[in-house]
C-alpha cells in the first residue's frame, strides 16, 4: 500500500504544463473516437485537481459518446455546480 501523504505530494508537484498536455491529449483522443483513452486523461486530471469543472465536462462528453448517459449526466452536473 502506498503512503497517502507521498501520493498527495506527488500529485501536487504536477506542473500546469503537464495538466495542459493531458487536456490536449484527451481532446485529441475524443476527436479520434478513442473515448476510453480520453476518459483516462480526464480521470488523471481529476486525481490532480478534483474540482476541475472543465475536466468534468470533457469527461461527461467522453462518457456520453460511450453511451454511459447516467454517468455523463453526473459529470455535467458537477461541471455546472
Amino acid at each position: 500500500m502506498q503512503d497517502i501523504t507521498h501520493e498527495t505530494k506527488k500529485l501536487s508537484n504536477v506542473s500546469p504544463e503537464a495538466i495542459n498536455t493531458l487536456y490536449d491529449d484527451g481532446k485529441l483522443l475524443l476527436c479520434m473516437g478513442k473515448y476510453e483513452e480520453a476518459l483516462q486523461c480526464y480521470d488523471r486530471i481529476l486525481e490532480i485537481s478534483p474540482s476541475s469543472k472543465r475536466a468534468e465536462g470533457y469527461k461527461g462528453l467522453a462518457l456520453f459518446k460511450l453511451k454511459r448517459h447516467a454517468e455523463a449526466s453526473q459529470c455535467y452536473e458537477r461541471a455546472l455546480s
